[in-house]
């Protein structure tokens, strides 16, 4: 026998000794094969997209600021929508010295204790920032040195006043009128300011004259009312004496503090001539007066 059969022989015998694999188990195989190669190939793509990923991060968080990469275990909210519109920005409080040439705030109506006589409505009083009081006004308010000024009026916010009647008009009979004034100031402290320069002026300055009348305020007694109050008497002189004006009229006026503000009340009388018994008729206007203030 050559010996290429000798070879051929030997590999039968191996052959049958090793039992070759049937059919069905080298497609088995072949398929477990191909799954790897699948679970490979995925894995690969997967690892791409991930280094992808994490070159891009860098450039999408220069795009939107909002995209910021957080440590592990840090609690986050809910993402934030951007707004386009702008952010507001808290209005300034209002200011003292005139800011656009008046007051930095406008008193409400309501804060000021109207007349009843609805046949005469209120006078609206004009108080100008930083300008001296002029017709009805100027009687509004204490006045009690000759300069005119105003304590604590650097510290103004608003001013606002009025001229009402006492009570209605009946045939034959004109009722009384009062000045009523609310003014708000910086803080309670600026109101106290006010009310402390009143007294002041009083000691300090005394009668004064200002043509043919003269002027001389005085402190009174009065009831308490608001956070603190101060009870003025006004003196008014009129010499040379004139006809139909009183030679001597005394009026009362009422200054409360409650916060901020402070109202003045005033008698006003009728025609130069003081309410009679002024207290007592002016009592439900200081009550009204002090509510109205509390209520702001």
């Amino acid at each position: 026998m050559s010996e290429i059969e000798n070879a051929f022989a030997r590999v039968v015998v191996e052959a049958e000794r090793r039992a070759l694999p049937m059919a069905a188990q080298l497609r088995a195989r072949s398929d477990r094969r191909a799954r790897r190669r699948a679970v490979v190939g995925t894995l690969a793509v997967a690892a791409v997209l991930a280094a992808g990923a994490t070159a891009l991060l860098p450039q999408l968080g220069r795009e939107s600021p909002d995209q910021v990469a957080v440590p592990s275990g840090t609690v986050t909210g809910p993402p934030v929508t951007p707004s386009s519109a702008p952010p507001s920005t808290p209005a300034a409080p209002p200011t003292a010295g005139c800011p656009g040439g008046g007051f930095g705030k406008t008193i409400p109506a309501k804060a000021l204790v109207s007349g009843t006589n609805r046949d005469a409505p209120d006078i609206p009083l004009e108080y100008l920032c930083g300008k001296p009081a002029t017709g009805d006004a100027e009687h509004a308010l204490p006045t009690v040195c000759p300069d005119g000024a105003d304590a604590g009026a650097a510290s103004i916010l608003g001013r606002r006043g009025i001229l009402a009647y006492l009570e209605p008009v009946q045939e034959g009979y004109t009722p009384n009128t009062y000045f009523h004034t609310v003014t708000e100031y910086t803080a309670p402290e600026a109101a106290t300011a006010y009310l402390a320069g009143l007294r002041a002026a009083v000691a300090a300055c005394g009668e004064y004259r200002v043509g043919s009348v003269r002027y001389d305020y005085a402190v009174t007694d009065g009831p308490a009312l608001g956070d603190e109050s101060l009870t003025l008497t006004r003196t008014v002189k009129v010499d040379p004496p004139a006809e139909g004006t009183p030679e001597l009229a005394m009026f009362q006026i009422w200054v409360v503090r409650v916060g901020a503000y402070v109202s003045v009340v005033t008698d006003h009388g009728w025609e130069g001539s003081p309410t009679s018994n002024a207290e007592v008729e002016l009592d439900p206007v200081l009550a009204q007066a002090e509510a109205k203030l509390s209520a702001l």
